[in-house]
């Protein structure tokens, strides 16, 4: 999931370095709108109960993605960048705690 959100954060950087060269972001926003539908159509919406608000963040951002491509508008992107970067975080704070649940622990050595 963490490089998912790392390559939506690339894509969405893209977007705004092309835009403001003066070109069309047009290529880096599909991609990230293709992303963003893999997770969404990966979103088990059965298997936890608050999967139902993560993919209504995922729609929002998709269709300001959408929009952004359309009218070229650099806000939209930014403000998508900021939602997929809180994202990411998230995703990463909790691959590192679910990494510490399941690290083996050290043994205690006891004198008999």
């Amino acid at each position: 999931m963490v490089l998912v959100f790392e390559r939506l954060t690339l894509d969405l950087e893209r977007a705004l370095v092309t835009l403001e060269a003066g070109e069309h972001p047009h290529t880096h926003l599909i991609h990230a709108q293709e992303l963003l539908m893999a997770l969404i159509s990966g979103l088990d919406t059965d298997a936890w109960e608050n999967a139902h608000r993560l993919r209504i963040i995922y729609l929002s951002v998709h269709q300001s993605l959408i929009t952004a491509n359309i009218e070229k508008n650099p806000v939209l992107i930014k403000d998508s960048l900021e939602i997929i970067v809180g994202l990411k975080d998230a995703w990463t704070q909790a691959e590192r705690q679910a990494g510490e649940l399941s690290a083996p622990r050290p043994m205690r050595v006891v004198d008999a």
